[in-house]
């Protein structure tokens, strides 16, 4: 599954595999790729919010200029000399404050994600991140090694609680497990069978 994203001069790519996902990001000052498994990828959340400073610097020159040839020209009795340089002024100022380019930022091990937070694009890739990931963490360590400790067994399914690949009702439901298994007349609700660590 792939989806791609595009806004002014940046680009976002994501392939989504079943253990990985390829990210590719571009734009005028910046060009990165790599793959990441998705318990390597963070719950954190962050935000950023960029803005073209050429777009800024430019317009405030360039209105800077225009009102200045204004004002000379009107100490002449004329007007509208420099006019068309406010107003160019004023249209880049106005990109600048009202075409910001916003981007949600996602952690990982490998850098960081970022999603072009402008269309319902946004919300199926991260929406894609937090599925698989929580498959994945599922897969690889919801289960009972053999080999561990009920005291092992319970920072496990706490630590994939906190992960957010176990909702609370499926952690208590764990650590009633724990329990059964520490004390054999006690009945808890089926989760994943025994397994070994590879």
């Amino acid at each position: 599954m792939e989806i791609s994203q595009k806004r002014g001069a940046a680009t976002t790519r994501y392939v989504f595999h079943d253990d990985r996902v390829d990210y590719a990001f571009k734009n005028s000052s910046v060009n990165r790729s790599f793959s990441v498994q998705y318990t390597d990828i963070s719950r954190d959340r962050q935000g950023l919010t960029e803005r073209s400073v050429w777009f800024r610097n430019v317009g405030f020159l360039w209105l800077g200029l225009g009102l200045l040839l204004l004002a000379m020209s009107l100490q002449r009795g004329e007007f509208g000399q420099g006019a068309l340089w406010a107003v160019l002024g004023a249209g880049c100022l106005l990109a600048y404050y009202g075409y910001p380019t916003c981007y949600r930022i996602i952690p990982c091990d490998k850098g960081n994600l970022l999603i072009l937070d402008h269309d319902a694009s946004a919300d199926r890739i991260e929406s894609e991140i937090v599925q698989r990931r929580m498959a994945q963490f599922r897969s690889e360590y919801d289960f009972f090694p053999e080999s561990e400790s009920p005291k092992q067994w319970r920072n496990r399914f706490a630590w994939l609680h906190r992960e957010g690949a176990l909702s609370d009702e499926e952690l208590q439901a764990r650590l009633a497990t724990v329990v059964a298994h520490e004390q054999p007349g006690v009945v808890a609700d089926p989760v994943p069978e025994h397994r070994t660590l590879n």
